[in-house]
């Protein structure tokens, strides 16, 4: 074998372990697991507030975030929050202000845009666990009433066309967990 011809399968078993790994890397799914559910209702003032139920693991930070892109509209984070005591069981806090562990890392708008949606979740700093989104309106919050939470529940009775539902805190906390 010639030095020419040895370089040549070097570059050919190269090839194809590169196009092997390009295979197993598009038919892998790069997602978070899910350690909870996050849902959001409102306080006597109809201000949101945030609610988390951690079913297992850890939550230690929280994202706002507008619409999905689907309308044309960048998707853009409009809040954070971060936790020096990572969640664990059920939690909640005002976006507005955080309290409860809860600390304002980006403050979110002081007034919701009416057409606008947005999606509320839970995660880890290492993006090693997340929880169930929410996605809400202002007319979402403005049928909320304190003690009652919207979630996404997937295709159970009583959810929307989209898979949320809107029930009390208990039923909420009862849901959460329900598949772990």
């Amino acid at each position: 074998m010639s030095l020419l011809q040895g370089v040549l399968m070097r570059i050919r078993y190269a090839a194809a372990a590169c196009a092997g790994l390009a295979v197993l890397a598009s038919s892998t799914a790069c997602t978070v697991p899910e350690a909870g559910s996050t849902g959001i209702t409102v306080t006597a003032d109809g201000l949101p507030v945030g609610v988390l139920m951690v079913c297992h693991h850890h939550i230690d930070a929280a994202v706002l975030y507008t619409g999905d892109g689907d309308d044309g509209d960048e998707s853009e984070d409009v809040g954070s929050w971060s936790r020096a005591e990572p969640a664990t069981g059920f939690v909640t806090w005002p976006l507005r202000t955080g309290g409860g562990g809860w600390s304002v890392d980006r403050q979110p708008p002081a007034t919701l845009e009416r057409q606008r949606t947005y999606i509320l979740h839970g995660g880890t700093e290492d993006n090693s666990w997340s929880t169930t989104a929410v996605s809400f309106t202002l007319a979402h919050l403005a049928a909320l009433v304190p003690g009652r939470v919207r979630y996404f529940a997937g295709d159970v009775p009583g959810a929307d066309d989209d898979g949320y539902l809107t029930a009390s805190v208990e039923e909420f906390r009862a849901d959460a967990c329900e598949d772990d």
